[in-house]
C-alpha cells in the first residue's frame, strides 16, 4: 500500500472539498452535497449543482460561489405532531464566516429547493393569483458583528452584552451541555464585512424550524457596512423577503416579490442606507403582508436608534398595507412610489413613533402615494394611526394620485389611467417604472440626495423610466415576462 506522507498529498488525493463540508462526488441525483460545518475555505464550481443537506454553518472560513452556480436546499419535513423530521437545507454565514457570492446579469447565483426542475430556464414560481409554493427549504442567513439594540444577555446567560440569537434557528438552552452559539449576531463593529452578495436569486424558502420562528429569504443579523449587498431578489418565501436585525449594511437593487409576509422588514436599530428597492406583493388577498415593516424595537429608547435612509423605493400591493412604522421606528423614506392596489392602508404610523417624528428622526418626503382607481368602493385611507404625527411627517411634500386616499388636504395629481396598466398586479404588466409625465418625473419635487452612498437620479421609484429595468434578464419576474411592455 502506498503511504501518504503529507496532508497536502492527502488533500490532493481525495479532494480538498472533502474537508470543507462539500462532497467530492455527486449523489444519485447528480448533486454535490454540502453538509455542516464548513470550517475551511471552499470554492464551488458553477458547472456543478449543489445540495444543502441540513442547516450548514460557515465559520472561520469563506464560501466562494461563482456566477451561474445553483445551490438547492433539502426540503424540510415535519411529522403529524409538527416535529421536524428533516432539517431544511439552509446556509448560515456566522460572525466569523464570509460569503463571496458574485453572480452576473447573464449568470445569477440561484438558491432554490431540492426538486426544482429547471431553475435556470423555467422558474416554477407562480406570480399571480395562484397558491404560492413557499416554505420548502430554509434560506440564506448572514450574521455579523455590527451594533444592534436588542440586548438579550440579561435573559440568556449564553450571550454577551449587545448580542442576540437570530430568528429562524433553534435557540440553544443555557442548560445544554454543549450549546451551539453559531447563531449569535451583533457587536461593536459597524464597518464589519460579511463579504459580497451580488446578482443572487433566492426562491421558495422559509421553512419553519419551530412555531413562530420563521426563516426569511435573506436574513441579516448585525451585518456591517463593509458588506456588499446589491442585485438580490427573494421570490415566494414563506416569511419576509429581506429582514434586517440591526446592523449597518447598505444595499441597492433589491427585489422582493410574492413573499407571504413582509417584503422588507427592519428592526433592532438597523441603520443602513438603501436605494432602488422594489416590491411586488401578491394580489390574491391571502398572501403578502406589508411592503415595508419598519420597526425600532420593543424597548423604548433602545440604542442605537433605527434610522435608516431609503431612497427610490417602489411598492406594489400588499394586503396588510404598504408602509408601516412601529415600535419607536425612525428613518427616512424619500423619492419613492407607493401603490396600494386597492388593499390595506398606504401608510400606517404607530403612536410609538411620535418621539421620533418630534426629534426629526422620522422623515417621509417627496413620495407618490397611489390607490388603484379600479376599486373606488374600498375604504382606504392615506394614513392610519396617529393623525397628528402623520400630518407632521407627511406635510406638503408628498403627492397623492387618487382622492380616495382621503385624510388631509393633500395635492391630488391628475388622471393616472394611462400609467396604471403597467402596474397591474395579476397581469403581465408589472413593469414598475416611474409615472410618466407627472410628479414622479418632476425633478424639482425630488428630495435632494445625500452624498454618501446614493446615486443622484431624476425620478421617483426604483426604476429609471428611460432605460430597461435593472431586473431584466436575471430575475424570476423578468424570466416569466412579467416586466414586459
Amino acid at each position: 500500500m502506498k503511504k501518504i506522507t503529507s496532508f497536502a498529498t492527502l488533500a490532493a488525493t481525495i479532494g480538498c472539498s472533502a474537508y470543507a463540508g462539500v462532497s467530492s462526488a455527486p449523489n444519485a441525483a447528480g448533486l454535490y452535497e454540502i453538509s455542516d460545518p464548513i470550517d475551511s475555505t471552499v470554492t464551488l464550481d458553477s458547472s456543478k449543482e449543489y445540495l444543502l443537506t441540513e442547516v450548514v454553518y460557515v465559520s472561520d472560513a469563506t464560501i466562494n460561489i461563482p456566477a451561474g452556480t445553483v445551490i438547492r436546499g433539502v426540503i424540510g419535513l415535519k411529522d403529524g405532531s409538527n416535529n421536524v423530521t428533516q432539517e431544511p437545507g439552509t446556509l448560515v454565514i456566522t460572525r466569523t464566516g464570509q460569503i463571496n457570492a458574485t453572480g452576473t446579469p447573464a449568470d445569477p447565483i440561484i438558491f432554490t429547493f431540492e426538486s426544482d426542475p429547471a431553475p435556470k430556464t423555467a422558474p416554477t414560481v407562480p406570480l399571480s393569483g395562484d397558491t404560492l409554493v413557499t416554505g420548502l427549504w430554509g434560506g440564506v442567513i448572514i450574521l455579523g458583528n455590527a451594533p444592534i439594540n436588542n440586548d438579550q444577555s440579561a435573559s440568556n446567560s449564553l450571550l454577551i452584552p449587545g448580542t442576540d440569537f437570530i430568528e429562524g434557528l433553534v435557540e440553544p438552552n443555557p442548560s445544554d451541555a454543549s450549546p451551539d452559539l453559531r447563531g449569535v449576531y451583533g457587536g461593536d463593529r459597524p464597518h464589519d464585512s460579511s463579504g459580497v452578495i451580488r446578482y443572487v436569486s433566492i426562491r421558495n424558502g422559509g421553512f419553519n424550524l419551530s412555531a413562530a420562528n420563521e426563516i426569511n429569504g435573506l436574513t441579516m443579523g448585525g451585518v456591517g457596512d463593509g458588506t456588499v449587498l446589491e442585485y438580490v431578489e427573494v421570490i415566494a418565501g414563506q416569511d419576509d423577503g429581506f429582514e434586517w436585525f440591526g446592523g449597518t449594511v447598505n444595499s441597492k437593487y433589491l427585489l422582493s416579490a410574492y413573499n407571504n409576509d413582509d417584503a422588507f422588514d427592519y428592526d433592532q436599530g438597523f441603520s443602513g442606507l438603501g436605494q432602488f428597492w422594489a416590491v411586488v406583493q401578491a394580489d390574491n388577498g391571502s398572501d403578502g403582508d406589508k411592503g415595508g415593516e419598519f420597526d425600532g424595537d420593543d424597548q423604548a429608547g433602545a440604542r442605537p436608534y433605527g434610522i435608516p435612509v431609503i431612497y427610490n423605493m417602489t411598492v406594489i400591493g400588499g394586503k396588510g398595507g404598504q408602509i408601516d412604522y412601529d415600535k419607536n421606528a425612525g428613518g427616512s423614506l424619500f423619492n419613492s412610489i407607493i401603490i396600494a392596489s386597492g388593499q390595506g392602508t398606504s401608510l400606517d404610523l404607530n403612536s410609538t413613533c411620535g418621539d421620533m417624528v418630534d426629534a426629526g428622526n422620522l422623515q417621509i418626503r417627496s413620495n407618490v402615494w397611489h390607490l388603484d382607481v379600479d376599486n373606488p368602493s374600498v375604504e382606504t385611507a392615506a394614513v392610519h394611526g396617529d393623525s397628528a404625527d402623520a400630518v407632521s411627517v407627511l406635510g406638503s411634500d408628498n403627492y397623492f394620485s387618487n382622492p380616495y386616499l382621503g385624510g388631509a388636504n393633500y395635492d391630488v395629481m391628475g388622471s393616472t389611467a394611462s400609467a396604471k396598466k403597467r402596474y397591474e398586479v395579476g397581469g403581465v404588466y408589472l413593469k414598475p417604472l416611474a409615472f410618466v409625465g407627472n410628479d414622479a418625473t418632476d425633478s424639482t419635487k425630488l428630495e435632494p440626495y445625500i452624498a454618501l452612498y446614493f446615486d443622484a437620479v431624476n425620478f421617483m421609484g426604483a426604476f429609471d423610466p428611460t432605460i430597461a429595468p435593472w431586473t431584466d434578464g436575471w430575475t424570476v419576474p423578468s424570466q416569466l415576462g412579467y416586466f414586459a411592455d
